[in-house]
């Protein structure tokens, strides 16, 4: 406990740039510094959080009574045609190496910000390549039993946009990915066609978390349902939330300092000095308004910190 800091605000480390203070904040650089801090908690009866690059997070205003854990466990290296990354490396970074070594699958990622742990803990993707295509194993502290262990991916569960690290007390150390080889000028030309889409919906100087509702399943619906939605709209078998959300008129619906974007309905945007209590508010407006038009409950793909669960 003696390097931990204290009383740290926690929203110079989102992307939102909001959230109130950590009780505790330590930067963890190696799998062992992470895992003892853990077991530090245990002994200190305190609660724990590991963050990444500080996207897809919503902390309350009230910020966090524990410790939280930056995880700043960075490095890749391939090894006999696998790619081992830490996962604290940013995935930019990864995508980029892969790209140089001529590998393909993670290109069309390119621009989604934070960590490669954070993408395999939520199953990040974008433009019908996800995190866990190409992923052989996964190797993770167990924080109930304290001990590490490596899975396989299809032990870690991953769906759209989740995995059994969303559900357990995992704590990501390293993956190793298996990519198939490609042209690397092919894959240089499809990340930057992709990062121009991807700019264009996302301004680097915007603080917002990314998009904050999960696209929908299209098969996950009743069929009823289903008939509302033009079949045009249904990409990869997924409904846009942008889509649904603009539909039921959110676009450029303000709380306070949080305004939906007037460029894409499912981002939501820190115009100043915004509170995490008028992000819920206008959150929860929004998830009310597509279940009253659609009859779909939108479901967050952003994490909530010491905030109850959205409801309708």
């Amino acid at each position: 406990m003696s390097n931990w800091q204290k009383n740290i605000p926690l929203k110079n480390f989102t992307t939102l740039q909001i959230g109130g203070s950590a009780q505790y904040f330590f930067v963890a650089k190696t799998a062992q510094e992470l895992t003892n801090a853990i077991r530090s908690t245990k002994d200190q009866k305190i609660s724990f959080l590991v963050v990444g690059g500080g996207s897809n997070l919503l902390i309350a205003d009230e910020g966090y009574p524990g410790l939280i854990i930056k995880n700043a466990l960075s490095g890749i290296k391939n090894q006999q045609k696998k790619i081992l990354v830490q996962s604290g490396t940013a995935l930019q970074e990864l995508i980029d190496f892969t790209i140089k070594q001529g590998v393909a699958g993670l290109q069309k990622m390119t621009g989604i910000p934070g960590t490669v742990g954070g993408a395999i803990y939520g199953n990040a993707g974008a433009y019908g390549q996800t995190i866990s295509d190409y992923l052989v194993e996964v190797t993770f502290f167990n924080s109930k039993t304290n001990k590490q262990e490596t899975w396989d991916t299809k032990r870690c569960k991953f769906g759209y946009r989740d995995s059994a690290f969303k559900h357990q007390s995992l704590i990501i150390l390293e993956a190793v990915f298996q990519l198939p080889t490609a042209d690397a000028s092919i894959l240089k030309k499809e990340a930057a066609e992709t990062l121009a889409l991807r700019l264009a919906k996302y301004p680097p100087t915007l603080k917002c978390p990314g998009s904050f509702f999960k696209n929908v399943i299209a098969q996950d619906l009743d069929p009823t349902i289903l008939r509302k939605i033009p079949s045009e709209k249904i990409t990869f078998g997924k409904i846009p939330a942008g889509f649904l959300l603009e539909t039921a008129g959110l676009k450029e619906a303000q709380v306070g300092q949080i305004q939906v974007s007037p460029n894409h309905a499912n981002l939501f945007i820190n115009l100043g000095n915004g509170s995490a209590f008028d992000f819920y508010q206008l959150a929860q407006l929004a998830q009310q308004k597509v279940w009253d038009k659609f009859g779909i409950k939108l479901e967050p793909e952003v994490q909530l910190v010491n905030l109850p669960a959205l409801r309708i």
